[in-house]
């Protein structure tokens, strides 16, 4: 309980027991806002009164959405003085959760995909990654729309749920990145990072308590790497964990954490060194374009459930008309065929399709006597890892989704092995 120098008069134990304040005071006595409000707010019992300094009480709000914390309160105040005035009983405190905190939940000024030339395979992986949570490795060469169909994606992904609105503005309060206005997050986060990244700042750590890395910052999101092969080896083998399990141990002398990561990977890359292997243009040897491609390991390249190999435009392609509300059309199924996962995979802790653990495919990817047989064949004639026949099921179920259907049939399976074909790199 908070006692200066004698001001205030001694409470009843009862009343101290319901309150919780926190917060940096100024110099002037002026009251800041705090990082991690909202995780010191889940500690909250049943009945208590939170007393938070004026912009932490919207990320505070999201206690609501605990079981058990219907009783509470969260009471903004600018200054210690107002606090000392509420003890003194000269002052009433209101009362943020009286009436529901609107939050707006907007999209960032992504690209509009009706804005982009061209490139329909791409677009269409594009939205199987975004509506199944699948990694996709998009392979081009320069200039040709890689990073422009990545960014675009951050404009179809579908909406959060109520749980991943509390997760995300945990993760973003504790690392002080609300914003200005304290809001809670109400987006999907879209986090790209370029290749000179550090191993720790990608996946986390840091010297005394570890903190967070960029796959904890895309948690629910997408974490765009671009230009992959340029990133430093140990780097990218770092990232195997996290996209196996969907979070991230940091160990070190001071505390060993676990820190959540369930991101789809987005990563862009060139095919060889110069950008334009298969074409008169290329300079690189056969050897340099080995090197270059080795540069991703089979670990790796194994857990990208999607892959797709970006060509040139035509010309008719870049002179072609574009258009404008492409995106939100897009969103729509998107947000349909997530919904239809939600509800196939409620209370099991299980977000979307990719990630379905393999000993649970045949329960939740269910097929067609059809769509069973040429996902055998498939199998059989690809002669692929055990990992990647999970993922052919996982994408096919995506798929089987975004057309609004309970069983997976052949053309959704034939779909789904065009971006889940092994050695795309050498074709």
């Amino acid at each position: 309980m908070l006692q200066v120098a004698g001001i205030l008069p001694d409470l009843p134990q009862s009343k101290e027991e319901q309150l919780v304040l926190f917060g940096e005071i100024g110099i002037h006595g002026e009251l800041r806002r705090v990082p991690g409000a909202l995780s010191l707010a889940f500690l909250l019992k049943p009945g208590q009164k939170l007393i938070v300094p004026k912009g932490n009480e919207k990320e505070c709000a999201l206690i609501l959405a605990k079981p058990g914390h219907e009783g509470c309160g969260v009471y903004p105040v600018d200054a210690l003085e107002e606090v000392l005035d509420y003890f003194r009983g000269s002052r009433k405190l209101s009362n943020a959760l009286s009436e529901p905190i609107r939050f707006t939940n907007y999209l960032d000024k992504a690209t509009d995909f009706g804005k982009i030339r061209g490139q329909q395979q791409a677009k269409k992986a594009s939205i199987i990654s975004a509506a199944g949570g699948h990694n996709l490795l998009l392979i081009g060469p320069p200039g040709e729309g890689k990073s422009l169909i990545a960014s675009a994606m951050a404009g179809i992904l579908p909406r959060l749920t109520d749980s991943e609105k509390v997760e995300l503005t945990r993760i973003y309060s504790a690392m002080g990145l609300l914003g200005d206005d304290g809001m809670a997050v109400t987006r999907r986060p879209f986090r790209p990072v370029h290749h000179s990244a550090s191993m720790q700042s990608l996946v986390g750590g840091g010297s005394g308590i570890p903190k967070p890395g960029e796959v904890t910052l895309a948690h629910h999101g997408i974490l765009f790497l671009d230009e992959v092969p340029e990133f430093a080896k140990n780097t990218l083998e770092a990232l195997r964990q996290p996209l196996e399990n969907g979070y991230v141990n940091v160990t070190r002398v001071a505390a060993s954490l676990e820190f959540p990561a369930r991101f789809c990977l987005v990563a862009a890359m060139n095919p060889c060194p110069c950008g334009y292997a298969g074409d008169p243009r290329c300079r690189c040897d056969a050897k340099a374009i080995e090197r270059y491609q080795k540069k991703l390991s089979g670990p790796f390249l194994d857990r990208m459930d999607l892959q797709v190999f970006l060509k040139p435009l035509t010309h008719e392609e870049r002179f072609a008309d574009v258009s404008e509300g492409e995106s939100a059309k897009i969103r729509v199924r998107v947000e349909k065929a997530r919904d239809r996962q939600i509800n196939r995979l409620h209370g099991l802790g299980i977000s979307c399709n990719s990630a379905i653990p393999g000993g649970q495919i045949p329960e939740f990817c269910r097929m067609t006597e059809d769509g069973e047989t040429v996902y055998r064949e498939t199998i059989e004639r690809a002669a692929v890892s055990t990992r990647t026949c999970d993922r052919l099921a996982k994408v096919a179920r995506t798929i089987a989704d975004l057309d609004g259907v309970d069983l997976i049939d052949s053309k959704h399976v034939n779909e789904a092995a065009e971006f889940v074909a092994a050695g795309i790199l050498q074709k």
